[in-house]
């Protein structure tokens, strides 16, 4: 038996130019793929001396559908995070998404699987010793895939566990576009059932994923929600009647709301038995 993960961590996602000294002090996730516009030039995130638990989004999403390819190498992505004033608890190595109009058949999924492989292997041959835990990504777009994918990065995924001492995790990627939390959850349930003792990651999710009846496993010890602005649903009339700036609104107060959203959730499923 198995019980919901109560110590789950959100990493609210901010992009390059929406730092703000009001920040709560709460954890972050900043994606190079912002910082890559040419008005940014890969600067640093201007983070408050507060905040302290950061990480890193190697930005493969907006890499895939936006760009069609990284507009950044490894050593340049790895240059961006030593240029952290305080260095992220951990990064992601460089992955490729496998949503369905970019992969559109299976050895098209494949493909991305073996590439995203490579540059995890990459980051770990050539950039172990940085100060941050390099996180890789399991890709797939059906269970079968995930599950293939996951056997393929096991021997690395243990030689990374033995390690790391803090902070370290495994991403499952291409859950943004999901709707369905029972498809996330089928996929999270596939690639435990091959890493059944690994913290894992969700890249871009939604608390729907949170809300079906059977809940997450205990190894999902954090998640994103892949763009972080605080306007979704009625929050953007709410906002317009605060008077706030829009940033200010969405920090001091969607934030702490959806915050307070999954921690209700978490408490709802805290004694729910999976298995």
């Amino acid at each position: 038996n198995r019980r919901v993960q109560a110590a789950m961590t959100f990493y609210a996602t901010v992009p390059a130019g929406d730092e703000r000294t009001f920040m709560p002090d709460v954890p972050y996730l900043f994606p190079a793929s912002s910082f890559a516009r040419p008005r940014y030039k890969m600067r640093a995130p201007r983070v408050p001396d507060h905040i302290t638990d950061l990480a890193a989004d190697c930005g493969g999403y907006v890499a895939t559908v936006r760009w069609g390819e990284y507009r950044y190498s490894p050593a340049e992505y790895v240059a961006w995070l030593e240029s952290w004033k305080v260095k992220p608890v951990w990064a992601a190595t460089m992955d490729f998404c496998c949503e369905q109009d970019i992969a559109t058949d299976k050895a098209e999924v494949m493909l991305r699987q073996d590439k995203t492989t490579d540059m995890a292997h990459h980051f770990w041959e050539e950039y172990r010793d940085c100060p941050w835990a390099w996180v890789p990504t399991i890709q797939g777009w059906n269970v079968d895939d995930y599950i293939r994918h996951a056997n393929e990065l096991k021997p690395l995924v243990y030689e990374m566990k033995d390690h790391y001492t803090d902070g370290w995790r495994v991403g499952i990627g291409t859950l943004c576009q999901r709707a369905d939390g029972r498809m996330i959850r089928d996929v999270v349930m596939a690639v435990t059932s091959v890493l059944p003792d690994v913290p894992i990651h969700l890249w871009g999710v939604k608390l729907g994923a949170f809300q079906s009846d059977e809940g997450l496993p205990d190894q999902v010890c954090s998640m994103d929600s892949a763009a972080w602005n605080g306007l979704f649903g009625k929050n953007r009339e709410r906002w317009r009647e605060s008077g706030l700036p829009q940033r200010e609104w969405s920090y001091k107060v969607a934030l702490p709301e959806y915050l307070q959203k999954i921690d209700n959730l978490k408490k709802q499923r805290k004694q729910l038995r999976l298995f």
